[in-house]
């Protein structure tokens, strides 16, 4: 049941996505229920963007960043739109990214949506990282993302679990410090996972430990 109910939490975030040549809809749900002071709004509520593309898919910044996204959209079950905050940070560049409903984000300003395997990551704008995203990368001509709000009445809310990952990508060492990974509440930095070891590899690591004991009783 927690299962479905998790599933559930996409249709509140992504009910749809409709893609044609020119133009990808996504359409986000928002849940009410009866014992809520809910008001359905008088407008309609979206949000236009265009679609993105890594302006050079060989440079390092913006291959590893393409990895970080990809992985996300692998193993994020709950949400299918993100926030994507990058800007200079020293002789690197911060990357902050959020599972988010960006209808609800009034004072955000949106650069573009970059559409990675089903997935939308939306970059934010401001003044201080306009230069980095026009250098890193490009509106394609004639193509844009539409965001839509629907409401949907429901008996119980389910709330989608959040992703989040912090990062600094060092440009002199080509490298990315992770400080924070959270897929669907779930930390990946600190979750191990267990490790299968071959039957094989076993069988030489006790042989390898034999040989050491007997050596010992023979010094002995």
């Amino acid at each position: 049941m927690k299962r479905i109910l998790s599933l559930l939490g996409i249709i509140a975030i992504t009910a749809a996505a409709t893609i044609n040549a020119q133009q990808v809809t996504v359409t986000l749900n928002k849940l009410y229920t009866d014992s809520m002071n809910f008001t359905l709004p008088d407008k309609e509520i979206k949000q236009k963007m265009p679609l993105l593309k890594i302006a050079n898919p060989k440079w390092d910044f913006t291959a590893k960043l393409k990895g970080i996204v990809k992985r996300i959209a692998a193993e994020d079950y709950d949400n299918n739109v993100f926030t994507v905050n990058l800007h200079y940070a020293g002789v690197g560049i911060a990357i902050e990214i959020n599972s988010s409903d960006i209808l609800d984000m009034n004072d955000a300003e949106f650069y573009g949506d970059l559409y990675v395997d089903r997935r939308h990551f939306v970059l934010l704008e401001d003044d201080d990282n306009k230069d980095l995203l026009k250098t890193y990368f490009k509106k394609e001509r004639g193509k844009e993302a539409k965001f839509e709000r629907t409401f949907e009445k429901v008996v119980d809310l389910v709330t989608p679990l959040p992703t989040s990952y912090n990062a600094k990508y060092n440009e002199r060492q080509r490298s990315i410090q992770i400080n924070q990974f959270i897929v669907n509440s779930i930390d990946k930095l600190n979750t191990k996972p267990q490790q299968l070891q071959d039957p094989q590899q076993e069988q030489n690591i006790d042989d390898i430990d034999a040989f050491k004991i007997d050596v010992e009783l023979l010094n002995e």
